[in-house]
């Protein structure tokens, strides 16, 4: 699909309105992430990111994978690292660096469905948890890796939404319980409270913060732009994260693989 189109295509179906960014995004210190590491695991070596490293980049973009609702728990299928929405088989691939409390990301948060929604298929999107915030941040991303535990990936998005919906941001969390929000959603509460707990939703939520570390985030939302077919990337962050940069990036990944097929 040409560049032209891929823009065409989203453009048409109602992205085209401008998007004010000013005051957009949320900057925070890789020290601070590493302070976050340390209060999930304190035997977490800590990791000093000098600029993106492409191997962890690699590493991250080996991570991502779907697993249907359906098929999580029944086919003894590992639960993915990045919970996918949209195609499986989309061409890009946004991964969204992302913290529940950072009001930033919830205004971010439905400008990225929005394009997925609108991509007819050609993008999808993954959720990377830096969460910044504290407790109030580190326990929603435990929390949406259980409802993804539980009913995969679509379940992950609709309990992230539904966190972003419920919580006033900057640390204050949400008025009722994550369980309550999980069984609100149809999933099952006891299963739910006791994933919150176990050592394996802990593991990812820091293998994610670890991920942002080297990829040297600094900001959030970020976003790690993936072409699925010719596994080239670009990591945005701060302005350049935009809808506009997203759709820049992407046009950026196709002429780039364009010109390498007719090398």
């Amino acid at each position: 699909m040409s560049s032209s189109s891929i823009r065409s295509t989203l453009l048409t179906t109602g992205l085209a309105t401008a998007l004010v960014v000013g005051g957009f995004y949320h900057f925070k210190l890789v020290g601070h992430y590493q302070s976050e590491i340390a209060d999930l695991n304190n035997q977490l070596e800590m990791l000093t990111p000098a600029g993106i490293d492409t191997a962890a980049m690699t590493e991250l973009i080996g991570n991502l994978k779907l697993v249907p609702s359906g098929e999580v728990g029944n086919t003894g299928n590992a639960v993915p690292d990045n919970w996918i929405y949209g195609a499986a088989t989309a061409r890009y691939t946004l991964v969204e660096m992302t913290d529940t409390e950072c009001p930033y990301c919830r205004e971010h948060f439905p400008i990225l469905k929005g394009l997925i929604d609108s991509s007819g298929g050609h993008i999808n999107a993954a959720l990377l948890h830096v969460p910044a915030h504290g407790e109030a941040s580190r326990n929603q991303a435990l929390a949406i890796e259980c409802a993804g535990e539980q009913g995969g990936s679509e379940a992950a998005w609709k309990y992230a939404e539904s966190v972003f919906q419920s919580t006033p941001s900057n640390g204050k969390g949400v008025s009722g319980s994550l369980t309550s929000l999980a069984t609100a959603l149809g999933l099952d509460g006891k299963r739910f409270a006791g994933c919150l707990d176990s050592i394996e939703a802990v593991d990812r939520v820091k293998a994610d913060l670890d991920q942002a570390l080297k990829l040297g985030i600094t900001q959030t939302p970020s976003t790690l732009v993936v072409d699925n077919e010719s596994g080239q990337s670009l990591v945005l962050q701060g302005a350049h994260a935009s809808r506009d940069g997203i759709l820049q990036a992407l046009e950026g990944l196709s002429g780039q693989s364009k010109g390498a097929n007719h090398e």
